[in-house]
C-alpha cells in the first residue's frame, strides 16, 4: 500500500531550462567575455551553492567576479535572470491534489536557496501541497546520494516500499528504487496518472 508521494521539483512540478539562464548571461554581460571555461567555472558554483557548501551571499559575490562586474553587481537584475527561469506544470499538480488526502507528500529537490524563494512567491500553491520540502543545500547532499533519499523517507515516516518517487532524471529515480521506493521517471502527467492508478491510488477521469 502506497502511503507516501515524494516528488522532484524541477521538472516535474516547475517546468524550467538552464539554458535561459546561459543565453542571458551572455546577453546581459558581454563585457564578461563568456566562454566554455567561464561557464564550467559559473556550474561548478552552482553546484557548490546547490550542496550548501556556500551561501547566498558567497554566491553572489563570486558570479559577480566572474562576470567582471565585481561589487557593481546589479543583485535584483541578477537574481530575475537567475530566478525567472520556471512555468507550472498545472496537470502533475492537480494530479497530486487529487491524492493530497490519501498520502503523505514529500518534496525532495536538488535546488539553491534563490531559486526555493523565488519559486514560493511565484507559485505558492506548489508549495503549500506539500507536508515536508527536502532540499539539497539544506542536506548538504544532492540525489543520487543515498542520504537524502533518507531523509525524505524519515519525513514521509513510512517505508521504501510505502512510497512512490517521481523524478525527470531516471537514474535518480532508479537510486530511488534501489533502495527499495517505487520509483518512476516522470515523462508526463498522463504517466503519473497511470503509475498513481497501478498502485491502487484514485485518481480523477483524464479530460
Amino acid at each position: 500500500m502506497i502511503k507516501a508521494i515524494i516528488s522532484d521539483l524541477g521538472n516535474v512540478l516547475l517546468h524550467f531550462d538552464h539554458r535561459i539562464i546561459a543565453a542571458r548571461l551572455q546577453h546581459d554581460f558581454p563585457s564578461a567575455q563568456w566562454d566554455e571555461e567561464q561557464e564550467a567555472l559559473f556550474w561548478a558554483l552552482v553546484t557548490s551553492f546547490e550542496l550548501g557548501a556556500i551561501d547566498e551571499r558567497a554566491f553572489l559575490t563570486s558570479c559577480g567576479e566572474l562576470l567582471e562586474e565585481g561589487s557593481t553587481l546589479d543583485e535584483e537584475h541578477f537574481r530575475r535572470l537567475w530566478c525567472d527561469i520556471f512555468w507550472l506544470n498545472d496537470e502533475y499538480l492537480d494530479l497530486l491534489r487529487s491524492v493530497h488526502d490519501q498520502v503523505t507528500l514529500v518534496l525532495l529537490s536538488n535546488t539553491n536557496p534563490l531559486h526555493i524563494a523565488w519559486a514560493e512567491k511565484q507559485f505558492p500553491e506548489v508549495f503549500e501541497l506539500f507536508s515536508h520540502k527536502v532540499y539539497s543545500y539544506d542536506v548538504g547532499t544532492a540525489k543520487p546520494d543515498e542520504r537524502i533519499f533518507r531523509v525524505a523517507l524519515h519525513a514521509a515516516g513510512c517505508a521504501p516500499e510505502e512510497t512512490l518517487f517521481f523524478d525527470d532524471i531516471a537514474a535518480y529515480a532508479d537510486a530511488a528504487s534501489a533502495m527499495g521506493m517505487n520509483g518512476h521517471q516522470y515523462v508526463s502527467a498522463a504517466g503519473a496518472r497511470d503509475v498513481l492508478a497501478m498502485h491502487g491510488l484514485p485518481v480523477p477521469p483524464q479530460h
